[in-house]
Formats: C-alpha cells, sequence, structure tokens
C-alpha cells in the first residue's frame, strides 16, 4: 500500500466499494473478471452512473481490488466480494444472503472481522 499510514476497516470497506464503481463504470468487458464474473448483472445495476475517473482514483481501484487476494478464505472472500458489490450499488445484499442460506447478521459480522484482518496485513506490508 502506498503511504505511510493504515487503514481501518471502514475505510478498506469505502475503497473496495468506490474500486467497483470505478470497474464496473469503466470497464469494458477486460477487467477483473474473477471478482465481477460473480455478479452478472453488475454493468446493468452499477455502470449507469457513467462518470469518468482521474487516474490516481482508477489507481486506487486497482490497488484495493488485490486486497482481496489477501483474504485466504474463499468463502470469507466471496461473501466479503458480494457485500461490496451491493454496497456499490449491485443489489440487495440481503438476496444474496437468502440465496445462499446465510444469515445476514453473521456474514455482515464475519466480513467486519474480514475487513480488520485485512487492516492488519495491510499495515504490515506498508
Amino acid at each position: 500500500m502506498s503511504g505511510s499510514f493504515s487503514l481501518d476497516a471502514e475505510e478498506i470497506m469505502s475503497r473496495l466499494v468506490e474500486a467497483m464503481v470505478v470497474v464496473a463504470c469503466t470497464a469494458k468487458g477486460d477487467g477483473p473478471r474473477s471478482i465481477l464474473s460473480a455478479w452478472p448483472e453488475y454493468q446493468r445495476k452499477i455502470a449507469r452512473r457513467k462518470r469518468t475517473f482521474e487516474p490516481r482514483q482508477i489507481s486506487l481501484a486497482e490497488e484495493a481490488l488485490t486486497w482481496f487476494a489477501l483474504v485466504d478464505d474463499p468463502d470469507s472472500r466471496r461473501a466479503l466480494q458480494f457485500e461490496v458489490l451491493c454496497k456499490a450499488g449491485g443489489g440487495r445484499f440481503s438476496s444474496i444472503c437468502d440465496t445462499y442460506g446465510w444469515k445476514r447478521s453473521t456474514v455482515t459480522s464475519r466480513n467486519r472481522v474480514v475487513l480488520n484482518e485485512l487492516a492488519r496485513k495491510l499495515a504490515v506490508t506498508d
């Protein structure tokens, strides 16, 4: 991570949400398929808000997207990705939870733990 400061869980979530918005609004189908393929309607729902981004915003989005790889457990990574996509405007997280048979409050709590772990990992690599 660039800079000499650390991010907390809330800031990480904000960066991830903004990264999804940037990708959805700027992607031409050749972006990070591993993340967005889990949400085929993302382009219709998020990308309607077409806007342009400064190079710095795109760089920050690219950096934030690499953070998903720091989540070791694939199920935890997927749950976090779904929450982030929903917060970016791609759908209702409660609907995703219902689809997967997850209890929303439990998944949200676990995602906070994952975000705190990410904050620690990012502070170490800073």
